[in-house]
């Protein structure tokens, strides 16, 4: 996937939208979908805008831009989802670190699995959050773009508590050599403290 493809994709909910705002969500921790830096986004929009796949809808004086697809731009995003094979290989930096963990000491490593933990328990509480007042804080929850969106987040909490509960036991994993991997993988692991 380009970075073209998730800024149509953003801006095809048919909200206007600034390059500051696309970066907030690129960048957003509930927002798994895509990372782009701010200087990424503000290239591809100018690109975009000369390619006429999106269109200006509002400049102000300061120079803040907002952004809207056009029919271009739906007929290529519509393109890519249906003609392009999807990337399914996955750059994950915290799961590199986690693989290599057996090359720091007891200490070093418990440090880098409680960050991981920590991360993945916040995300989880503001995905549980998201979704325990979706409805409230939407007009149209219940739009084809919002229930789409639903079913997605509700994916992300389910496998941040899937990594939760893998963590736990990768921290077995570590810290009881004397159990065998499958046994501390399957839950036969001590309980936690």
């Amino acid at each position: 996937m380009a970075l073209r493809h998730a800024i149509l994709a953003a801006l095809s909910r048919g909200k206007p939208r600034t390059g500051y705002d696309l970066n907030s969500s690129f960048n957003d921790v509930n927002d798994r979908a895509w990372h782009a830096s701010p200087s990424q986004v503000y290239s591809e929009l100018t690109k975009m805008e000369k390619l006429g796949l999106i269109d200006i809808s509002e400049r102000n004086q300061r120079g803040r831009t907002s952004y809207i697809i056009n029919d271009e731009g739906l007929e290529e995003l519509r393109r890519w989802l249906l003609h392009d094979q999807p990337d399914h290989g996955v750059r994950d930096d915290a799961m590199l670190r986690l693989l290599n963990l057996w090359t720091l000491d007891a200490a070093d490593a418990a440090y880098l699995l409680d960050a991981e933990v920590t991360f993945q328990r916040q995300r989880q509480f503001s995905l549980t959050h998201l979704l325990s007042n979706w409805e409230e804080e939407r007009e149209d929850y219940d739009s084809p773009v919002w229930r789409s969106r639903r079913a997605l987040y509700t994916l992300w909490l389910r496998q941040t508590t899937l990594t939760l509960d893998w963590l736990d036991e990768l921290r077995v994993v570590l810290e009881h050599p004397e159990i065998p991997v499958p046994d501390a993988l399957e839950g036969a692991a001590p309980a936690r403290a």
